[in-house]
């Protein structure tokens, strides 16, 4: 008779589950206090080694508002628009390029200027056009990210390249990039989440579109 296998043995459900559950128990709170001692930026997740600089945001809410007048009409600011106002495109500028589905029936395409001058702001000299004058008074406070480029002349594909870095969805969102990077300060909820918005009108197959 052995009494320590006697008592493996004989021990009921409920004795087994209660020890188990003491187990797991002792090994949340080892790693909690593990976290905690280590004193990291972040609770859970992150890379192993922070950026270049040290992140000052604790949080970001991005808001995509799909649909609006196009950047030229709004902050990008090219002088020659004004000059070939009317005139059609050259062959050299469109570069044999793809059209998109809204525009191949065309037979002329003329260029178009701004519906609204854009002037300069604040002490930036950031670019906003009259249509935006509540925007404009904050141009300072703001930031026109102009280096983004894309080869895709439909609004589904290209949203989901804004999102994800790519035109096919399936891709990690930036809300999964910046868990993965940043890690989270909660082990209780969730690195980040999506509210949408759907209108009436179908995705065009890619669920990115309608949010």
């Amino acid at each position: 008779m052995n009494p320590i296998l006697d008592a493996h043995v004989l021990q009921t459900r409920r004795q087994l589950l209660g020890r188990s559950a003491n187990t797991l128990g002792a090994m949340a709170l080892a790693s909690l206090l593990n976290d905690d001692a280590k004193a990291d930026a972040t609770a859970t997740g992150g890379l192993a080694d922070l950026p270049h600089h040290f992140p000052k945001a604790k949080r970001v809410i991005y808001l995509l508002q799909n649909g609006a007048p196009s950047h030229s009409d709004l902050f990008d600011h090219k002088p020659k628009m004004l000059e070939w106002h009317g005139k059609q495109i050259p062959d050299e500028v469109q570069g044999g390029k793809r059209l998109s589905t809204m525009t191949s029936g065309q037979t002329e395409r003329p260029v178009l200027k701004p519906l609204e001058p854009l002037r300069q702001r604040g002490e930036s000299g950031a670019w906003v056009s009259d249509l935006l004058p509540h925007t404009a008074a904050i141009a300072d406070d703001l930031c026109f990210i102009k280096s983004m480029h894309t080869e895709q002349v439909n609004h589904a594909p290209a949203i989901t390249h804004l999102m994800s870095g790519f035109e096919r969805p399936g891709r990690p969102s930036m809300g999964a990039w910046l868990t993965y990077g940043l890690g989270s300060d909660s082990q209780e909820l969730p690195g980040f989440v999506v509210m949408t918005s759907r209108d009436k009108e179908a995705s065009c197959g890619q669920i990115f579109y309608d949010y």
